[in-house]
């Protein structure tokens, strides 16, 4: 637990050092002798650490979490406040909320659209019309996307629109 911390300090001053951009290293370049927490917090170097291609956070994981906790903790205060009579701070439960439901999940759709961003840089897939941002998986086959798993191996890729439009409008002159 103390090496995760440490390993997520050494990454927020990167951060603030302006190197957590670096272009991908490939495969063979890294060492096998890297924990698993460096893998986790420099995705961007390690793009083969997941092999499995199932996400860790969706907007579906964020969302449902975030109802699953609030109706917990409005239960709980909700219960505290008519026990103990503690009508009059109501800031407090707001700020109980914030701190336990609102700002955790603000923090997860943080990170989501990071793995998103680095998706989008590093897979064919960000870039078909079949890709689901919202859950990094595949329409058309139903799979998970990941950045060593392609689900149909670039067989049914189409170009996105966004993808295939230039600057000009789509304007041609012959």
């Amino acid at each position: 637990m103390m090496r995760r911390f440490l390993n997520k300090l050494r990454f927020k001053m990167l951060e603030l050092r302006g190197l957590t951009d670096l272009p991908v290293i490939p495969s063979s370049a890294t060492s096998s002798r890297q924990s698993l927490d460096e893998r986790e917090l420099y995705p961007h170097l390690f793009p083969n650490y997941k092999p499995e291609p199932i996400p860790e956070i969706t907007v579906g994981s964020i969302i449902t979490w975030f109802l699953i906790k609030l109706g917990l903790l409005i239960l709980i205060l909700w219960f505290l406040f008519e026990r103990f009579r503690l009508q009059e701070y109501w800031l407090v439960g707001l700020g109980v909320i914030w701190l336990i439901v609102v700002y955790p999940a603000f923090m997860q759709y943080q990170r989501f659209k990071v793995q998103t961003r680095i998706l989008q840089a590093n897979t064919l897939c960000a870039k078909c019309r079949h890709f689901d941002e919202t859950g990094h998986f595949c329409k058309l086959l139903d799979e998970h996307v990941s950045l060593t798993y392609t689900p149909c191996g670039g067989e049914s890729w189409e170009a996105n629109q966004r993808f295939n439009q230039d600057d000009d409008d789509g304007e041609t002159f012959s």
